[in-house]
């Protein structure tokens, strides 16, 4: 009989690694997908900043969602962008 392998603790951080970024990629095309083609608010982000005229920041894994509300045209845009970088630097 064989001894059953043990998993290293290395190898163990670079799987649990590669499923968070599989998922952060996959939360961050779902919400860029809702925000600039359907005009919707994100799913997987959370709201922390909540504007006064109605606009929101929004936070995700590694990413943010700004949530601009015009009150004059009652519209609001959506950009995506990264935690660090300014809203004019958006996708």
């Amino acid at each position: 009989m064989r001894a059953a392998k043990k998993i290293s603790a290395k190898r163990a951080f670079i799987v649990l690694l590669c499923t968070l970024a599989v998922l952060s990629a996959g939360f961050f095309a779902t919400d860029l997908v809702r925000a600039k083609r359907y005009k919707l608010p994100p799913v997987f982000c959370f709201t922390v900043i909540d504007y006064g005229n109605g606009s929101k920041d929004h936070y995700g894994l590694g990413y943010k969602v700004w949530e601009d509300y015009d009150p004059f045209d009652r519209t609001t845009n959506y950009y995506v962008g990264f935690w660090l970088i300014p809203k004019f630097f958006c996708l």
